[in-house]
């Protein structure tokens, strides 16, 4: 068996796996942007934002935080804690 001149440095092997691997998957997810892009947009700046947007998930209820400063102190609500 042969000797290994350098010691393999595990945790960059591991670092650049994982970037190749998240950046296959925005590759494919701009791709099948692309293959609905091409049926469903009517000109190439609508084609571009669907494919610029691919990468975007909607927004869910646990990403809303609480509101906790008033930025309209002339509304009628007032209270943070409502």
């Amino acid at each position: 068996m042969s000797k290994l001149v350098k010691d393999i440095n595990n945790k960059a092997l591991y670092e650049s796996l994982n970037q190749s691997l998240e950046a296959d998957k925005l590759y494919w997810t701009q791709n099948d942007a692309k293959i609905r892009a091409s049926y469903t947009s009517r000109n190439y700046d609508e084609f571009r934002e669907i494919v610029a947007a691919a990468h975007l998930q909607p927004v869910q209820s646990k990403d809303i935080r609480a509101r906790k400063v008033i930025w309209n102190s002339f509304s009628k609500y007032n209270d943070v804690n409502e």
